[in-house]
């Protein structure tokens, strides 16, 4: 289902193309993705910022737009990289996530060289508004003493990873009932529609949303040579 697709079938549902509503129909669908965003970790959302090199001295670095949540991050022990960008290839290093006062009690940023090395742990320092997205900024323990390049793997997306800007998504293309009944509860209910349509929609919305995560956490987290193939429980 692409955009085009996706506004029609919910003008259609709801039988409604007065103006005003047809105004709110990008709002309808970034409520729904939002949604669909918080509850369930995607394969789709799942993203790395590769372009990343340490400052010597410097402790704090802001990430990509659109980062949310932290999965990893690793760093080059070499100062040297294996590759023009990102740290795919050993050896690697992976940071211990600590808490910012942690850190600026164990690295406090002074001029003696004990606070400064080859990174081992980091911190989300802050969090921040890009260009219209949001970000997070992380800091570094021991301070870099180098140029080491760094990788992190986060969960994020920003303003273009929406339909209404990409026209078609990995969402709309792979699980389209989630997206149009999502959308459909937050145009009914600004339509101030009858309670039991909402309602209908939304039951209908999270039978969709529970199946999208079984295929987005449970099956995709388990491996078939370790863990063997799932059987249907018996009826």
């Amino acid at each position: 289902m692409n955009y085009t697709e996706l506004t029609t079938a919910i003008k259609d549902y709801c039988q409604n193309s007065e103006t005003t509503f047809v105004n709110h129909l990008n709002d309808f669908i970034k409520a729904a993705e939002d949604k669909v965003f918080l509850a369930i970790q995607m394969p789709s959302f799942w993203k790395s910022d590769v372009d990343q090199d340490c400052v010597v001295n410097q402790a704090e670095y802001a990430l990509d737009d659109g980062t949310i949540d932290i999965f990893s991050v690793r760093i080059s022990e070499a100062s040297t990289p294996t590759q023009a960008t990102g740290v795919e290839y050993g050896p690697v290093r992976y940071l211990l996530r600590k808490d910012y006062d942690f850190l600026l009690e164990a690295y406090p940023g002074t001029a003696s060289a004990a606070n400064t090395g080859v990174p081992k742990y980091y911190s989300v320092s802050s969090a921040s508004v890009g260009t219209n997205n949001p970000r997070l900024t992380i800091r570094f323990g021991p301070i870099p003493d180098a140029v080491y390049p760094f990788t992190v793997d986060y969960y994020g997306k920003v303003a273009a990873d929406s339909i209404v800007t990409a026209e078609e998504t990995w969402l709309s293309v792979s699980f389209p009932d989630v997206l149009l009944y999502g959308s459909l509860v937050e145009a009914y209910t600004f339509m101030k529609g009858e309670q039991d349509m909402i309602q209908a929609y939304e039951r209908m919305f999270g039978e969709k949303i529970a199946m999208l995560k079984n295929m987005g956490e449970a099956r995709q987290s388990d491996d078939v040579f370790v863990d063997g193939a799932k059987q249907a429980p018996s009826l």
